[in-house]
């Protein structure tokens, strides 16, 4: 009987042994390559949680010179947070800048061999270092994450400020006032080297991971979509788009399909930078805060201008805060890219609405997107104002001093001589000076009328002295 429940034991342990031999531990494989953007942020975020979901070990394919800081932090944080029972970084050539941040982010290092890692002082895109504000921030978080994964924070500080320099660790010196870069060889001699390795392949072994289901995680659609909205450039023609749009339909009047194309070019620029976590929220209520206040200009409340003032101040103060994100983690660099981004489609703006301007009157496809009381022969233009001389109408916006009017049927954009009209008042057109319909309104040219009749200062009768002689 012993020996039978001896037999049935060890079969057992047998049975279990296969079945775990023939178990394959799934891997992830997350390709850290090329620019560190938002884009990459959003694809690594997306790949960390399908790890999260299979139980797999998270390996880190870097290959990187670096790029944005706030995209690395975001990268080292899913990296933290994944419940996944391995975490491995695989310097396959270089890990510089932003790269050596999210390398440390990983458990295991594994390195090939003349690969290098570290030269992690924020810098500007001309190479100049940033100021001290910057560096302290990445000093910090490169000592953090170093700590947190049981290495020697001094290296990793050392990445960062070339000023601390290195005494003697496991025999590996650096002099101060040298950045350091960390080959291969080096990495083993301070212990941030798990395993030196030419593959993936190598890097499981090393690990004891040798029965791997490797898996490449890949962007999907979203993630491509994302990367090519935070574009600057493609960021830069949303917002020109959208400004026109807005600037169109407020000043005509017209809603239509122009404000339609506005409204998703400004949804997808918003949306794009709230996504990878650039906007805050307070930068999409600056924006609509503007609106609002632009708007109101436009009603009869009297405003004096101020409305528009603080509405134009929220709409770009709104725009910018959603291109700079984090202003805790604002780099020169990024500072720059928000600025020339935002230039761009300023500039974008003024060229489009100038062309529109100028040129829009002589295009038939856009004819229903100009004041129909225009024509594409300037002269013409001029002669069909003329005729509007004398003749009445009603105001059909406020007149701040410009707006528009209803005169024979026709909406006409008119000016006043610097009085605020109230819609629905009735407006005669006096003059067309400068190829502009110059209005005011019936009461007032009543009233100038009324003192024109009443005579001349001496009640009409003129003296003799001052009368004409033939």
């Amino acid at each position: 009987m012993k020996h039978l429940i001896r037999s049935i034991l060890l079969l057992g342990v047998l049975c279990t042994s296969l079945l775990h031999a023939q178990t394959k531990q799934r891997v992830h494989v997350i390709e850290i390559s090329g620019e560190v953007d938002l884009g990459m942020a959003s694809y690594v975020e997306h790949a960390a949680l399908e790890a999260e979901k299979d139980n797999a070990v998270i390996l880190l394919h870097v290959n990187t010179f670096g790029g944005r800081v706030d995209a690395a932090t975001r990268i080292r944080d899913a990296i933290f947070n994944a419940k996944v029972p391995m975490t491995i970084a695989f310097v396959d050539k270089r890990a510089i800048s932003a790269g050596s941040l999210i390398t440390l982010s990983a458990k295991k290092i594994a390195m090939a061999p003349g690969a290098t890692m570290g030269a992690t002082t924020p810098v500007d895109q001309e190479g100049t270092k940033a100021p001290e504000k910057y560096v302290s921030y990445m000093r910090a978080e490169m000592r953090t994450t170093a700590e947190r994964n049981g290495r020697d924070p001094r290296i990793a500080e050392a990445m960062v400020d070339e000023s601390l320099g290195l005494d003697s660790i496991s025999g590996f010196f650096l002099a101060k006032g040298k950045l350091l870069t960390l080959t291969t060889e080096d990495a083993m001699k301070v212990k941030y080297l798990d395993a030196e390795s030419n593959s993936i392949d190598d890097v499981l072994k090393a690990f004891n991971i040798p029965n791997a289901e490797i898996t490449t995680a890949s962007e999907t659609a979203g993630d491509k979509l994302i990367r090519f909205l935070t574009m600057p450039f493609v960021s830069s023609l949303l917002i020109m788009i959208g400004l026109a749009g807005l600037f169109y339909s407020i000043k005509t009047g017209h809603f239509g399909i122009v404000t339609i194309i506005s409204v998703i070019s400004l949804i997808l620029f918003f949306g794009g930078q709230y996504i990878t976590q650039v906007a805050p929220v307070v930068a999409i209520i600056l924006f609509f805060a503007g609106i609002i206040l632009f708007m109101l200009e436009l009603t009869p409340i009297p405003t004096f201008g101020t409305a528009a003032i603080l509405g134009v101040i929220g709409i770009f103060l709104g725009i910018f805060l959603a291109l700079a994100g984090d202003i805790s983690t604002l780099t020169p660099d990024r500072l720059r890219e928000t600025t020339v981004t935002l230039a761009t489609a300023l500039i974008g703006l003024f060229i489009l609405v100038g062309i529109t301007f100028k040129y829009a009157p002589g295009w038939p496809w856009l004819k229903k997107f100009v004041n129909q009381t225009v024509s594409g022969n300037i002269n013409h233009i001029i002669a069909e104002k003329k005729l509007l001389i004398g003749k009445e109408g009603t105001a059909i916006t406020p007149l701040r001093p410009a707006g528009s009017a209803l005169i024979d049927g026709n909406k006409v954009d008119v000016v006043t001589q610097g009085e605020f009209v109230l819609p629905g008042t009735s407006i005669i057109v006096v003059d067309t000076p400068a190829n502009k319909v110059l209005v005011r309104t019936l009461h007032a040219q009543a009233k100038e009328e009324e003192q024109k009749n009443e005579g001349d200062p001496f009640g009409g009768r003129i003296p003799g002295h001052l009368e004409t002689r033939v």
